[in-house]
């Protein structure tokens, strides 16, 4: 059997990881992407409408990608980049109130969060009043963490360390708004992997344990000063090659495309299909995943095709994933993870500027 490497999921990242691997690998390399559905993208859905005689956009799924100098960051831009997308970015400036402006709904009112000490000096909000409290509680706390617990919720963490109105407020919102569920069914150690640090390997509570760990993390991430350095090197030769894009880039909080996110999938599609090493197959879920008897991996799709490899790359979420491995044992990852469903509503008003404020949103 030749090379091959199937990818489970014709989403952003099933899409992205097949690109990436087409980029890298020979081209006698096998690469098989399964998407159960009849269209690639996953969540990432742009529908253009009219209505009125006004076109808009409404968006299934995610409406804007983050600019920073995370590696996760980079990497999309980098991926835009190399697409030849450039010209199709739409920014949202940092001094933007779409960027600047969050807000939480508290009591009845649509809070603003602070963005500075000139936000601080005009007073808080009141859904913000419970965190100097909470600071104050957690310098002031001795080390509380339960000595034999591995992890905990959010919210036991932050209530635990910074008092309860503090979750109730403030980590409860924000959480919810990313993940879809409260703070009492997220990991502390998974989502808040730095301040659980802090509390557990230390006797200071959480903010003054952050030195600490800010130590370690750099005494860690030495070991990588030579991948950081070409991955800077890299950085480097794309803004000279595009600097009027990367300098754009510097200067924005948010982005999107000018005909929507399905412009990002749509592209890495197109340029996938015309790799001759790579085979999209659509409309035929995956449902069985399995070792054959040469030791290789086995995928089963609903009509009984069997596509074989010796890699598998999954992208499907959880809850697709254990129906694959229904028939084997037990596993505490797929078993435990509990799985959240999403609902998104875009409703649409003739009129401009009718919202009360100027904002991203508010949670």
């Amino acid at each position: 059997m030749s090379m091959a490497i199937t990818v489970l999921g014709g989403g952003v990242t099933g899409l992205s990881t097949a690109w990436y691997l087409a980029q890298r690998l020979p081209s006698t390399v096998a690469i098989r992407l399964i998407e159960g559905s009849s269209r690639l993208g996953g969540w990432v859905r742009t529908d253009k409408r009219q209505s009125g005689g006004t076109s808009f956009i409404a968006e299934k799924g995610p409406r804007t990608l983050r600019t920073g100098h995370s590696r996760e960051a980079l990497a999309v831009l980098e991926l835009v980049d190399d697409l030849g997308l450039r010209s199709d970015v739409v920014m949202a400036p940092k001094l933007s109130a779409a960027a600047r402006n969050r807000y939480i709904y508290y009591d009845g009112e649509l809070n603003c969060m602070p963005t500075g000490l000139g936000s601080l000096i005009a007073g808080l909000p009141p859904a913000v009043r419970c965190l100097p409290k909470g600071i104050w509680h957690d310098l002031t706390t001795k080390k509380n963490a339960p000595a034999d617990s591995s992890d905990e919720s959010i919210h036991d963490f932050v209530s635990r360390r910074f008092g309860q109105q503090v979750d109730d407020n403030l980590s409860s919102a924000v959480m919810h708004g990313i993940y879809a569920t409260d703070t009492k069914e997220l990991s502390a150690r998974a989502l808040l992997y730095p301040f659980w640090l802090a509390d557990h390997t230390g006797k200071t509570g959480v903010l003054r344990g952050l030195r600490r760990v800010a130590k370690l993390s750099r005494a860690r991430n030495a070991q990588f000063a030579v991948r950081d350095a070409e991955e800077r090197y890299s950085i480097t030769k794309r803004r000279m090659q595009n600097p009027e894009f990367w300098e754009s880039i510097n200067d924005a909080s948010m982005y999107s495309f000018h005909d929507g996110m399905q412009t990002l999938t749509d592209r890495l599609a197109s340029r996938l299909y015309a790799f001759p090493n790579v085979e999209i197959m659509t409309g035929q879920p995956a449902v069985e995943a399995r070792l054959g008897e040469d030791g290789n991996a086995e995928i089963q799709l609903a009509d009984g095709t069997v596509v074989r490899a010796q890699h598998v790359i999954n992208t499907l979420p959880l809850h697709h994933v254990r129906s694959l491995f229904a028939g084997g044992p037990s596993n505490a990852l797929l078993d435990d993870t509990p799985y959240a469903s999403v609902a998104v509503v875009n409703v649409t008003y003739p009129k401009k500027n009718i919202t009360p404020v100027d904002g991203f949103g508010y949670l």
